[in-house]
């Protein structure tokens, strides 16, 4: 398995800077816009097979990330859930969205 798929879904993006998003839109504030260029290159280092070291450092990574999401989404109304900024959606459209991210995983 290469590295590609969990840095795309961890490190360039997807869960940082949604649950970025939801930090900033919760108190009203302006988002980051991403500058990121996700997956327009592919770096050989990206291809580089996981080790079993790899892997038990992605699963840390990603169960502390999916804990700061639970924590952050609960402490949110139903209210808040639903509020929409423009044309971004609804921050539980953002959360479903992040949560569907077996798309990169299947990469």
């Amino acid at each position: 398995m290469p590295r590609t798929s969990w840095v795309e879904a961890v490190d360039r993006g997807l869960m940082v800077d949604h649950l970025a998003e939801i930090g900033a839109r919760v108190p009203r504030r302006r988002t980051e816009p991403d500058g990121g260029h996700g997956s327009l290159a592919t770096t050989p280092a990206d291809l580089a097979p996981f080790t079993a070291e790899d892997l038990d450092e992605a699963r840390g990574r990603l169960l502390r990330l999916a804990r700061i999401w639970d924590v952050r989404l609960r402490s949110l109304c139903d209210e808040q859930h639903e509020a929409a900024a423009g044309d971004a959606g609804t921050l539980r459209q953002v959360a479903f969205h992040v949560a569907d991210c077996a798309f990169y995983a299947a990469r």
